[in-house]
């Protein structure tokens, strides 16, 4: 039963983080689908590292410290998450052509200076959150933000069709048991109303939001739209958790 569990969770590890995760033998289609599943363990993970370099940089100037757990948290993902948004930004807004158009974008490995923009704008965001974080000696947002943005990605795989064919996303998508995923989002969900709700129901939103805009768009999901929502939720919950020094 552990290692049924135990194998999922380092696949998901190896889709959504840089952290060494040996697998002894090829995945079968099952494990690959139930993999999601493990998503916001995940962002726990996460959140237990940025937790831990978070102790290790308190006591610098919260400027510095923020600037280096940015940079931490940006490694551990292998910054692909924000490649998600760049490709996200060209494709939706462009407004000409048809959902298939918009997926050619999606693929185009060159970026527009409007993709450049928002990365610029949601970095600064990010780091200007955690600033503030630091300044409070408040690290909550680290922990929550992480895991509330890959239980966004599972939401997005449990409600949308996957519209980009080949590669491991569809085969994940489709051996996802969209019942089992259902339950984790709702203990998630559970847990975020005792711990933050005003975080919980911005991360919906923005989930909704990226998912509404994705379905018209591009008539569904795809990775670079699971890597958008991950940045724009965590960048909604480290705003939303965001308090004045003192307060």
């Amino acid at each position: 039963m552990m290692n049924h569990l135990l194998r999922p969770l380092g696949l998901a590890l190896g889709l959504l983080t840089t952290l060494p995760t040996p697998v002894p033998r090829e995945p079968s289609s099952q494990e690959w689908g139930l993999a999601p599943l493990m998503y916001p363990l995940v962002g726990l993970v996460l959140s237990a590292l940025l937790l831990a370099a978070g102790r290790l940089v308190f006591e610098l100037p919260p400027l510095v410290a923020a600037a280096l757990l940015l940079t931490f948290w940006t490694l551990l993902s292998g910054a692909m998450h924000l490649d998600g948004l760049a490709d996200c930004t060209d494709a939706l807004a462009a407004g000409h052509g048809d959902s298939q158009r918009r997926q050619a974008v999606l693929r185009d490995p060159h970026v527009g200076g409007l993709a450049v923009v928002v990365l610029v704008l949601l970095l600064l965001g990010k780091y200007a959150c955690i600033a503030a974080a630091l300044e409070r000696g408040d690290l909550v947002p680290l922990l929550l933000a992480p895991v509330l943005a890959r239980t966004a990605t599972l939401a997005l795989m449990c409600t949308l069709r996957y519209v980009s064919p080949g590669g491991m996303a569809e085969t994940i998508t489709t051996h996802l048991p969209r019942r089992r995923g259902r339950q984790v989002l709702a203990v998630v969900a559970l847990l975020g109303l005792f711990l933050a709700p005003l975080a919980l129901l911005g991360a919906a939103v923005v989930t909704w939001l990226v998912g509404r805009a994705a379905r018209r768009r591009l008539g569904g999901a795809t990775g670079d739209v699971y890597g958008a929502a991950i940045e724009l939720v965590e960048l909604t919950v480290l705003l939303l958790l965001t308090r004045p020094a003192g307060v």
